[in-house]
């Protein structure tokens, strides 16, 4: 099974209570991150370890690309909860882990289920090939300038933006993206699924096209993951 778990950002007793909920076997199932793995919560080297170590799969978030720029040098540190990954003896392998990540993953159907695209934020309007995208965006060595890229930029920040592209900063409920400014999954009509986070205000959410896994759980809320197979969601 292929479970794809929204954004964690450092509660790794949450993750591991999902896990046993769901009875992950890493010999049988794969766990799929939709960015944000890390900062803001408790525990993220405990959150990097788990990941690491039950297959690492998944796409960049902002919140890695803010850790990997601050660590750097390339941006200031601002107020966060990375110390202790920052000081661990297996810090560049996690780091590694992290710059490695796509920005956007294919994760095709099987037996006839519907393919799917997973992001951290989301997709540009001008994005009408994605597969061509994600080759890409993807490419290159993942360095400083591709992790600060508009392309990058917008698949893990993205929330309100316009037919052309145009971002918004706003962060609210999607209702309340200021015009003309629309939630960005209103202009997507293609035949893929599109799975991601980084929307906490807007919660879990299922679309004709779209699902939003990322509930707010380093706020309070629940964590949240979707099975690809059973087409399923668990919340813990």
């Amino acid at each position: 099974m292929r479970w794809i778990v929204g954004d964690l950002q450092g509660c790794a007793r949450e993750l591991d209570a999902l896990l046993a909920a769901i009875a992950f076997d890493p010999a049988r199932d794969q766990l799929w991150a939709a960015g944000d793995l890390i900062n803001r919560g408790p525990d993220s080297l405990g959150v990097l370890r788990r990941w690491r170590e039950l297959g690492g799969r998944g796409v960049i978030g902002n919140h890695e690309i803010y850790a990997l720029c601050a660590r750097a040098g390339r941006w200031p540190r601002k107020p966060d909860t990375l110390d202790e990954l920052f000081a661990a003896p297996d810090a560049e392998q996690l780091f590694a882990s992290l710059r490695a990540l796509p920005a956007l993953a294919f994760l095709p159907g099987l037996e006839g289920g519907r393919d799917v695209w997973l992001v951290h934020a989301g997709i540009d309007p001008r994005w009408h090939d994605l597969h061509a995208a994600a080759a890409r965006i993807n490419a290159g060595e993942h360095d400083d300038d591709w992790l600060q890229s508009d392309e990058v930029s917008f698949a893990t920040r993205v929330r309100c933006c316009t037919a052309s592209g145009e971002r918004n900063r706003f962060d609210g409920a999607p209702e309340g993206c200021p015009p003309p400014f629309q939630p960005w999954d209103s202009f997507y009509a293609g035949d893929a699924l599109i799975v991601h986070g980084h929307w906490a205000r807007r919660g879990h959410y299922r679309g004709p096209n779209t699902i939003g896994l990322d509930s707010g759980c380093v706020y309070g809320g629940p964590l949240t993951a979707w099975c690809l197979e059973e087409d399923r969601v668990v919340q813990v």
